[in-house]
C-alpha cells in the first residue's frame, strides 16, 4: 500500500479578494497551480508537477507582478513599493528553491517545502499587501468615475 501525503488545499474566499477582477483572476490561477502541485505530491508525482509549476511561476511572476505593480503605480498606492519589494523577494526565494530542488535530485521533501512556502506566501502577501492595493485601486477608480 502506497503512503499518501495529505496537503491542505488552498481555498479562495472573500477575505482574499482585492475587489479588482483582473488581479483576483490572476490570484485564483496561482492558487489553482499550487493546488495542482499539492495534489501531485499527494499522489507521489510531485517531481513532474514541480517542473510545470516552476515554468508557470516564471511566466506568472513576469505577467502578474508587472500588471499589479503598474496598477499600483498608476493609482499612486502608498504600499506600491512594499508590494514591488515583496515580489522581488518572492522571485529570489523561489529561484533559490528551484536550485535546491534541482540539486536534490527531485526530492519529495523539497517539493513539499515549496508547496508550503507558496501557500504561506500566498496567504500572507494577498491578505497583507494585495488587498490594500485593491482598496487603493478601487478608491482611485471610484474617484475618477463621474
Amino acid at each position: 500500500m502506497e503512503n499518501t501525503i495529505t496537503l491542505q488545499p488552498f481555498t479562495w474566499d472573500d477575505s482574499l479578494s482585492t475587489g479588482v477582477p483582473m488581479i483576483d483572476a490572476h490570484h485564483k490561477e496561482l492558487i489553482a497551480a499550487v493546488n495542482d502541485l499539492g495534489l501531485a505530491i499527494a499522489h507521489h508525482k510531485g517531481s513532474t508537477a514541480i517542473k510545470k509549476l516552476f515554468a508557470f511561476l516564471k511566466f506568472y511572476a513576469e505577467w502578474h507582478f508587472e500588471h499589479e505593480e503598474a496598477c499600483a503605480a498608476k493609482h499612486k498606492c502608498p504600499i506600491a513599493e512594499v508590494n514591488q519589494q515583496a515580489h522581488t523577494t518572492f522571485i529570489e526565494n523561489f529561484g533559490q528553491l528551484h536550485d535546491r530542488y534541482k540539486a536534490s535530485d527531485a526530492s519529495e521533501a523539497v517539493a513539499i517545502e515549496i508547496y508550503q512556502q507558496l501557500a504561506d506566501w500566498l496567504t500572507s502577501h494577498i491578505l497583507k499587501i494585495d488587498t490594500n492595493i485593491g482598496r487603493c485601486i478601487r478608491s482611485a477608480t471610484q474617484a475618477q468615475t463621474p
